[in-house]
């Protein structure tokens, strides 16, 4: 109660200001109007995607820094700069995601078709967010964003085939209630059968149905005050592979030459209400209250294990502008609560095992960008963190205060040319275990386990101009980092002997480092623009040993071609994107290809849209830097290959009518 109480204080304290951020910053990618702002590109309103999203890798791999590691639907995971999503913030629609249910599985529940807004901020450069490699942002879409003019009511029917393999269909309906009051109403369902990867191998365990059901009323108090509820079901059930994260290769392996199927469900549901308030320059507001549930069950080897990881918690930032004769002010402050309660149960011939972990993190913060009037801006923030871990073992919880600062500078030295700067301080108090192992039930507790901190540095330069090679539009951008985090946390072996049944604890087991840079280089001319990207990403961890090792996940380096033409007299628009990956220590290259039209006949006023694409156009077979890869030797089951290969060629038809 005293942790709410000093952020109510803290809130009240300060005025607020807009968080402004330049639009030229953003990538705008459109599928169904959804729009993904990365902080790693430097691009034009004119860089416009033609996309279908049935997968978040669909949505994001061709951002520089960030990729999506998984093939399997249960194995969703996003990767900025070789950290995944459990060093990551993220959110939907205000709510926090972060799990850890299995680790052969990823903790995301996230349906790309119903998303309005993306905003992925790679790598850790304010004290807004608190994920150690970045953080990323999900907004799902709203009546009042997709009614036109003087619309009342309005719908959409989406249909969607993929010839590796699988089927889908939506529809959403959603109106004006009153002057006030609107709603929306979603549904959509995706059947997805074992596909074919580059070798023509069928990768069994991947046949299942996920269904999404979405509900969100809206009611506009005033002109200056909105508030909506929202209800969110996602249900992934299937007889899917024992380790979705690994190839089928390694599943028939350890099958014995057969991939062993098990009954899996894994949902999340979510509900939550919102209120904003804008009043201009004075004042802009945005809180979000939710309570957002992922659930894991799964009969494994005779065993029946169930679990849950509840967040229950409140983002609500706030954002004002100040001026004076000499500067003007941009606040931006809040507060971020979140309470994490995990429980599970596992049964094995009638004998239960129960675990059960809490974590309770409040973290209060502002930033001020101050503009000089001059082309300089410095942006301090400052953060307070309070962190608490208790659990059924342990009810006297352990807890962890700590201060993060950070300040960044940007100059424009012509109207063309600007330099930024930053320095952030990381944060991360260490996270529950794992739920389908029972992890929490059989952790000792580590009395000297200090949370993980660091810093990430960053340098950069944006050129921006529409005066070469005859460009409308002509931009460049390079970004340098480095990240430290000390004190990483791992589980690792109890290593005290003698205590009987402590299998492990978490422990500070050294550091990690991280650098690289990411460049983009955008050309626009008439009905054409191309984006040329490149990511370079190092890393390694010292954990006392005598030879650093790169984070598990590294990416690596990679080069992303994007060309796309608008055929005005035929309203279609063609894409064409290449991403080439490099080999690095023992993951090999891969170069894919994609290719994608969409028809949006003005004859139906842009109401029919057929789009047509054909991924990894030349049936490559490959693997993610991001996914599980390379050989290992098991004790049990000897030498197996784990790579998680990527589907082969795959052709997908979409056809959309909104009425």
């Amino acid at each position: 109660m005293n942790k709410h109480t000093l952020a109510i204080a803290v809130l009240t304290a300060f005025s607020t200001q807009l968080f402004a951020e330049d639009s030229a910053n953003i990538e705008r990618l459109e599928i169904w109007g959804t729009t993904v702002k990365s902080s790693s590109v430097y691009v034009g309103e004119q860089a416009i995607a033609a996309k279908q999203a049935d997968h978040l890798s669909d949505l994001l791999r061709d951002i520089p820094g960030v990729d999506v590691g998984g093939t399997h639907s249960l194995n969703q995971r996003i990767n900025v700069r070789g950290l995944d999503d459990t060093d990551l913030e993220v959110l939907i629609d205000g709510a926090s995601q972060n799990n850890y249910m299995f680790h052969h599985m990823g903790n995301l529940n996230i349906n790309p078709d119903i998303l309005e807004s993306v905003d992925i901020q790679v790598g850790s450069n304010s004290v807004v967010h608190s994920g150690l490699g970045g953080a990323l942002e999900f907004r799902t879409k709203a009546a009042h964003d997709l009614l036109q003019g003087n619309e009342q009511f309005g719908g959409r029917v989406l249909a969607g085939y993929n010839t590796n393999d699988s089927e889908y269909i939506s529809v959403t309906g959603y109106g004006q209630l009153t002057d006030a009051l609107d709603i929306l109403v979603y549904g959509s369902t995706m059947n997805r059968n074992n596909f074919d990867d580059g070798d023509n191998i069928e990768v069994l365990g991947s046949e299942g149905t996920i269904d999404n059901i979405m509900a969100k009323v809206g009611f506009d108090i005033d002109e200056y005050q909105r508030f909506s509820v929202k209800y969110d079901t996602y249900q992934n059930h299937g007889m899917y592979s024992a380790r979705p994260d690994m190839g089928v290769r390694t599943n028939a392996a350890i099958g014995g030459g057969e991939v062993p199927l098990y009954d899996t469900h894994y949902d999340r549901d979510t509900i939550s209400g919102h209120y904003e308030l804008n009043v201009g320059t004075a004042i802009n507001l945005r809180a979000d209250l939710y309570q957002n549930e992922q659930e894991l069950w799964r009969v494994y080897n005779g065993s029946t294990t169930e679990g849950t990881s509840k967040n229950t918690g409140l983002t609500l930032i706030a954002n004002s502008r100040v001026a004076t004769d000499a500067m003007r002010h941009q606040l931006t402050y809040g507060v971020k609560w979140l309470k994490s309660e995990n429980d599970s149960e596992s049964v094995t011939d009638g004998v239960a095992t129960t675990g059960a972990e809490d974590t309770d993190d409040l973290g209060v913060f502002i930033e001020d960008a101050i503009d000089f009037g001059n082309g300089l801006i410095i942006t301090p923030g400052l953060r307070f963190n309070d962190y608490e871990k208790s659990s059924a073992e342990n009810p006297e919880p352990q807890s962890w205060q700590e201060w993060q600062t950070a300040v960044a500078a940007e100059y424009a030295i012509t109207r063309e040319w600007i330099v930024h700067a930053s320095t952030t301080d990381l944060f991360k108090g260490p996270q529950p275990g794992e739920i389908f192992i029972n992890e929490q039930a059989g952790k000792v507790r580590n009395p000297d386990l200090r949370p993980e901190t660091g810093n990430n540095r960053e340098v950069g330069i944006r050129y921006n101009t529409s005066d070469t090679l005859g460009a409308d539009e002509f931009r460049v951008a390079f970004t340098a980092f480095k990240t430290e985090i000390d004190d990483y946390i791992e589980a690792v072996t109890y290593p005290d002997e003698s205590c009987e049944g402590c299998f492990e604890w978490d422990d500070n087991i050294g550091t990690v480092e991280i650098d690289g840079f990411e460049a983009s280089i955008f050309y626009a001319l008439d009905a054409f623009n191309a984006l040329l990207t490149f990511a370079k990403s190092d890393s390694e961890l010292n954990d006392g040993s005598d030879t650093p090792t790169p984070l598990e996940r590294e990416v690596g380096d990679s080069l992303g071609l994007t060309l796309n033409y608008y055929f005005d007299d035929y309203d279609v628009d063609l894409r064409w994107h290449t991403q080439k990956t490099f080999s690095e220590d023992e993951k090999d290259g891969y170069i894919v290809h994609t290719l994608t039209a969409v028809w949006e006949p003005a004859y139906f006023q842009n109401n029919l849209n057929i789009t047509l694409g054909i991924e990894n156009l030349l049936d490559e077979l490959y693997v993610s830097h991001a996914s599980r890869t390379g050989v290992t030797n098991h004790p049990v089951f000897g030498e197996l290959e784990l790579s998680d290969y990527e589907p082969g060629r795959n052709i997908k038809l979409s056809v959309a009518y909104k009425f």
